[in-house]
């Protein structure tokens, strides 16, 4: 009888663990831990240059590279967070919203420039590896989660 409980007693210790574990891997990508405050600048120019034809002068390839460093010094378990951010946003542990930079503007509308920031991973933007282990953020795709 006592070995049950102690076999319980353990149970219950190691899913506490693994609870604590996995809130606290996906907590840090949080600005201010992982993640910078203010995210991913350069790719927010990037973006909206590549698809609201605004913003500064500066070469494509240029802009492209800024935003592919930047993105590339956010660990890679982070980087689908932090781009969810400049999309949609978060609210901080000090209760401050921070994220969504991307407006609706004439001819650009805030979509367009979402669709766009969610690919900066793929080999056709920066190639760079993910929490899926691919340069793919699912989760930041149309309709992901959908069930029809």
């Amino acid at each position: 009888m006592a070995f049950k409980y102690q076999l319980l007693l353990s149970a219950a210790v190691m899913l506490a663990i693994l609870a604590a574990t996995v809130t606290s891997f996906g907590d840090m990508c949080a600005p201010g831990d992982e993640l910078p405050h203010n995210p991913l600048r350069a790719c927010r120019t990037y973006v909206v240059s590549q698809v609201c034809h605004q913003g500064p002068r500066l070469l494509t390839s240029d802009m492209k590279r800024r935003c592919c460093d930047e993105l590339s010094a956010i660990p890679a378990y982070c980087r689908c967070e932090a781009l969810r951010i400049i999309m949609q946003g978060v609210v901080t542990w000090q209760g401050a919203f921070e994220g969504a930079y991307f407006k609706d503007s004439p001819n650009c509308p805030r979509e367009r420039q979402t669709s766009y920031a969610a690919n900066l991973v793929t080999p056709q933007e920066c190639n760079l590896g993910t929490i899926h282990g691919s340069a793919y953020c699912p989760e930041l795709q149309p309709g992901y989660g959908v069930v029809l």
